[in-house]
């Protein structure tokens, strides 16, 4: 029981799992901070169980401590604090109110000032805005509410507060339980009895694992043999758990409103999703100080765009932090050494109550290898580039959901399959939009092969192949660049191909049928260089550079090693990026719209 090593076990191989261990890290490190200071805690990923380990162990005498509990209490109409109540108590009405003159509030804002990452020292009207800002916690209690949670969030409530004259020997209860694994739950739960009639103690031995904490769980058949089907009704949990879970949900959890992508003119469905960080190996500390940045940043957005940007802006939150010197961890290469991925529950809004519909992971892009300063600034502008282009794209309509649904596979997958597939059809939008004049960031060449580099060094030669260099940026010179120059009403003197990236990779399937159509892309580009060079005696405006025979045998070469699909999704994918001397074209509006996201469902 004093130790300085504690298991969690995982019994439902969802995020309620996670969520646990996160409340029962929380509660070690406040016993370790009341009675020695502050102290590293680190939660590890150690398959069948979660691991947490303290920097100095538990000692006797750790649990004799006042009574705390970070969980504020949710004052309603209808729900009061309890008699002695010594915690925080949140006024439900008053907090949502503010709630939506905040968010009221920053509509007046422009855009730019909208947008994640801007403060008041670049935007004064944001100033006062932000002294409106809601809770930190808002959303998680806001979600206890409207979910149908808040009874059971009042119950467990209720009885840790009720404990607050046997403090002690809850704790120590609490220690013995999560001191070896398998955590014997039944020995916890006859002890707390014992120690209930001991006091006096009227709270319940058991709650309601309620969806909001645990997923999978729900109203239904819950028998341990499958001897009968006579009994409707919902799951037992010893108290204690369910009330850890709420404060790992606190403390990890990020609940959010899903947009629905079609306006209605109105409220529309409330469709919700939780995201739950999973840890592989991480301080508590680290994690506090990066989920409180990510938290503030996560905004509500539709369903596929959002798992995405949830996935950037938690590594670039943590590149960030990293990077100004406040996580305790070293980044150690990749963000996979600290956190695995971000677990997922999407409730669908039935009218009258929500019903979870899907649990997923969207993975984090472990492929980012930061070991200094200079290459964290370089993942940083990388994974803005990414942001930027995500966040350009709707899922209102078709071929742009399908691109978000490619990228959201490549991040998941560590697949470049999936992010060739998604550069080939963004290829195909990139041109749709430069020719009517609209917002269309594209990747930078030195960041996508970094990127490329990320997954698979053995491409490695194809990049730095003159002739594919080439040939890329002949691609480029008769494709975005000209395209680009268009939509700014400047001249333009050579001939825009429309289509050429589409019917490459179509192609590429079959290697003759690629290196003809890329044998005749490179005549016709020559030729056109030479008509434009004669039309204008030798001194064009815009000059371009020829293929030449060796750039095509390098070419024909690198198809043979590494085959015409390979060679031409990466010939299509930097021939429509952009040189680091180009020119981006202005953002446009937010990626989100903000709303308040406090109406009842």
């Amino acid at each position: 029981m004093y130790q300085s090593t504690y298991w969690t076990d995982k019994t439902t191989d969802t995020f309620a799992d996670t969520l646990l261990m996160y409340g029962v890290a929380i509660l070690l490190d406040h016993l370790l901070t009341n009675n020695v200071g502050k102290r590293t805690v680190r939660i590890k990923d150690e398959g069948s169980v979660f691991a947490i380990t303290l920097e100095r162990p538990i000692a006797p005498g750790f649990e004799n401590v006042p009574w705390f509990c970070d969980l504020p209490f949710i004052e309603t109409r209808s729900k009061k604090p309890p008699e002695g109540w010594l915690g925080v108590t949140v006024d439900y009405d008053a907090e949502r109110e503010r709630n939506t003159n905040y968010y009221a509030a920053r509509k007046q804002l422009p855009p730019e000032a909208r947008r994640p990452g801007a403060t008041p020292d670049r935007f004064p009207a944001l100033a006062q805005a932000e002294a409106l800002k809601p809770r930190s916690d808002w959303q998680v209690l806001a979600q206890i509410n409207q979910m149908g949670s808040i009874a059971a969030y009042t119950q467990v409530l209720e009885a840790w507060a009720e404990c607050r004259t046997c403090f002690p020997d809850l704790l120590r209860l609490l220690l013995a339980l999560f001191a070896a694994t398998p955590n014997d739950t039944d020995a916890a739960l006859t002890g707390w009895k014992a120690l209930k009639k001991e006091r006096g103690l009227n709270a319940k031995d058991t709650a309601t694992p309620v969806q909001v904490l645990n997923p999978a769980m729900g109203k239904g058949i819950n028998r341990a043999k499958a001897d009968g089907a006579d009994r409707l009704g919902n799951p037992d949990s010893f108290w204690p758990l369910e009330f850890l879970k709420f404060w790992g949900m606190r403390g990890a959890g990020l609940p959010r409103v899903v947009k629905s992508p079609q306006p209605t003119g109105g409220r529309g469905p409330r469709d919700r999703k939780t995201y739950v960080l999973h840890p592989v190996n991480i301080s508590l500390e680290t994690h506090q100080n990066v989920y409180d940045r990510f938290n503030e940043g996560l905004w509500a957005n539709t369903a596929v765009k959002m798992d995405i940007l949830a996935a950037l802006r938690y590594t670039d939150t943590y590149l960030e932090q990293w990077l100004a010197g406040e996580p305790s961890d070293d980044w150690g290469g990749s963000i996979e050494d600290r956190i695995k991925s971000l677990a997922i529950a999407f409730y669908k809004d039935m009218g009258s109550a929500v019903s979870l519909l899907n649990l997923s992971e969207i993975g984090l892009p472990r492929w980012m290898q930061a070991k200094t300063s200079e290459q964290g600034h370089a993942y940083r502008d990388l994974l803005q580039e990414h942001l930027r282009i995500v966040s350009s794209l709707s899922e209102r309509n078709a071929d742009e959901y399908r691109l978000l649904t490619t990228y959201r596979s490549f991040l998941s997958g560590h697949d470049l399959i999936a992010f060739f597939g998604f550069t080939g059809a963004y290829s195909a939008l990139l041109m749709s939009r430069l020719e009517r004049g609209q917002w269309a960031p594209r990747f930078l060449t030195t960041n996508l092969e970094v990127l490329i580099m990320g997954h698979d060094h053995k491409l490695k030669p194809i990049l730095d192949t003159p002739g594919f260099q080439h040939i890329a940026t002949a691609i480029r010179r008769s494709t975005v660049t000209p395209q680009y120059f268009k939509s700014k009403g400047q001249s333009r003197v050579y001939d825009i191909r429309y289509g050429l990236g589409t019917d490459l990779l179509r192609k590429a399937a079959y290697p003759d049928r690629f290196i003809q159509a890329l044998s005749e892309f490179m005549h016709a580009y020559n030729q056109e260089n030479a008509q434009i060079n004669e039309r204008y005696d030798g001194k064009p405006p815009v000059r371009r550079s020829n293929i030449t025979t060796d750039d095509i045998a390098q070419v024909v070469a690198l198809i043979d090693e590494y085959g015409a699909q390979t060679v031409g999704n990466l010939l299509v994918a930097f021939g429509y990026a952009r040189e680091s001397r180009e020119p981006e074209p202005g953002e446009a509006a937010p990626e989100t719209t903000e709303e308040a996201e406090d109406s009842e469902a």
